[in-house]
């Protein structure tokens, strides 16, 4: 299991998924997982930012915030394989 392995970020606390560790960077654990999330946090900023401008109810500004956080989150877990 992925217990006993140790990385730049310490040990692994979370099990393997569907990519091989650390191969494109030492300091990513999943590299093509990493990167997707930025995708996912540019969406939620462009969103954010256009109900700003349009004056959209305040629900939907903590939506976009919540996806952002949520892109973020996954980000950093899928990069140092730490549970946050």
């Amino acid at each position: 299991m992925a217990d006993d392995l140790s990385s730049f970020w310490g040990p692994v606390t979370s099990k393997d998924w569907c990519e091989q560790n650390y191969v494109y960077s030492s300091f990513i654990a999943e590299f093509f997982n990493t990167i997707s999330n930025i995708s996912g946090i540019l969406l939620a900023l462009i969103s954010l930012i256009n109900a700003l401008r349009q004056r959209f109810e305040k629900r939907f500004s903590v939506l976009h915030i919540s996806n952002m956080i949520l892109a973020i989150r996954s980000m950093l877990y899928h990069a140092t394989l730490q549970r946050l």
